[in-house]
């Protein structure tokens, strides 16, 4: 069985040939010997979707955040403007997933899970996923024409650091959870710059810690699942199965960093200014810690099997944290002065 040009000598010599999705040397030689061609197929619509990961796409309402913080919700322009970026990422960061998945196919190959994927497992073919990733940047590109600069220059910034996370980065120990939570919050950056609304050091910065927690948990996942011997470096990362407990120290840190930080942004100067009711606020601090260390309790007890964002996109519980976190921030707004 082969597919190209260097298999033709062997398949002159074969007692029988199999063309396999043939380049345009092996597709003459089986016309040539009336050969058996094996296909893949047209790739399906969910294969297209899984490849391109829509399910991820919740991420991207982290957009959303400084219009909602700022209280121009009810505004139209400001929803336009957030929509648009919203599906500008969108688009963006699933061509990002595609190239991913293209850069990394032996190491995904090789994953228990992972090679279950459309590239990997071969529901879709390495051309067709090269037309889906540059279809995608396209439309990324059209919507971003309409948007402030501001947000072009944080989406560009965005597609040259996830870029390098893909070849680089995500090889490097720490440097690539450091990276991951920098890119969460460059979803902030850019809403803000979308809606032309100012950004808040302290949003920022609770940021960063928070995601860091959720990307530590996302390696620590992955050293929990891999099956190498003590000091063995996971394939395709900087880690080693070793590094496994210093991961969940350095994850749980984080959460208490990111409720610490909190804390201090509803006691400060802007908050008081901005809130009716800024008491009102102090319970979200027990709210996040609760989401966060419970996402670490799961991942202990080998319970969470899927990127920690999407999981709290999907979690009921975490969705009820959440809407009442958001019911307080209301409160807090509109309350009586």
């Amino acid at each position: 069985m082969g597919n190209s040009r260097d298999d033709v000598a062997v398949f002159d010599v074969a007692r029988k040939a199999i063309v396999v999705a043939p380049d345009g040397a092996a597709e003459r030689w089986r016309r040539n010997h009336d050969a058996e061609r094996l296909d893949l197929g047209k790739t399906s619509r969910l294969a297209t979707l899984k490849s391109i990961r829509v399910h991820q796409w919740a991420k991207n309402v982290l957009i959303g955040v400084p219009m909602v913080l700022n209280h121009d919700i009810l505004q139209l322009d400001a929803l336009i403007k957030v929509g648009m970026a919203f599906f500008a990422f969108s688009f963006l960061a699933s061509a990002v997933y595609v190239i991913n998945d293209l850069s990394d196919l032996t190491n995904d190959r090789r994953h228990p899970k992972k090679r279950h994927r459309p590239l990997a497992s071969g529901q879709m073919s390495v051309p067709m996923g090269l037309v889906i990733a540059g279809c995608l940047v396209l439309a990324s590109l059209g919507l971003t024409s309409m948007l402030p600069w501001e947000f072009a220059a944080t989406l560009g910034f965005y597609a040259l650091a996830t870029t390098a996370y893909t070849f680089v980065l995500k090889r490097k120990l720490l440097v690539d959870v450091f990276t991951l939570a920098g890119l969460y919050t460059v979803r902030i950056v850019a809403g803000a710059a979308a809606t032309d609304t100012e950004l808040s050091f302290w949003l920022l910065s609770f940021s960063i810690f928070f995601f860091l927690s959720l990307a530590l948990v996302k390696r620590y996942v992955e050293l929990d699942e891999y099956d190498g011997r003590d000091g063995q470096q996971v394939p395709g990362r900087g880690y080693t199965s070793v590094d496994f407990e210093m991961v969940g120290q350095a994850g749980v840190s984080s959460a208490f960093a990111a409720a610490m930080v909190l804390a201090l942004y509803i006691h400060s100067k802007e908050m008081m200014e901005m809130y009716a009711q800024p008491w009102v606020l102090w319970p979200l601090c027990p709210l996040v810690l609760y989401m966060l260390l419970r996402i670490w309790m799961l991942a202990r007890r080998r319970m969470l099997h899927e990127d920690p964002v999407v999981f709290i996109m999907r979690d009921w519980r975490s969705l009820v944290t959440m809407s009442i976190g958001a019911s307080l921030v209301l409160i807090g707004a509109l309350g009586p002065q």
